[in-house]
């Protein structure tokens, strides 16, 4: 398996050839699970996740984006969605103007 750590230090033309280099392997793997001679078929999953990853990689680096800056992004969200929910004081009002109601109905149908 590769890990995704490792392959950031490598150039963009580097990835391509990893990539090609992987897809040729699916390619013979599947072709021998098509001949049934493959005996582990976990290897095209595990082939299929790399691609994803390397290309992922890729990605990054022509977009000239870091793994750190979408850490930093990933840390700004996690902070605003840990941050408390304010109701507005209409919206509240509101939701309080419904429960009332629907208690009111209900005592009638009783």
């Amino acid at each position: 398996m590769i890990e995704a750590k490792d392959l950031r230090g490598n150039d963009p033309d580097e990835l391509r050839r990893t990539v090609r280099k992987l897809e040729e392997d699916l390619f013979k793997q599947k072709l021998k699970k098509n001949t049934s001679q493959l005996e582990n078929t976990m290897l095209i999953r595990s082939t299929r996740r790399d691609i994803a990853r390397v290309n992922t990689v890729l990605a990054e680096k022509l977009r000239g984006g870091t793994a750190q800056a979408s850490a930093g992004a990933a840390a700004k969200t996690e902070a605003a969605e840990a941050a408390p929910a304010v109701e507005k004081p209409a919206k509240a009002a509101k939701t309080a103007a419904k429960k009332t109601t629907a208690k009111a109905k209900s005592a009638k149908e009783t």
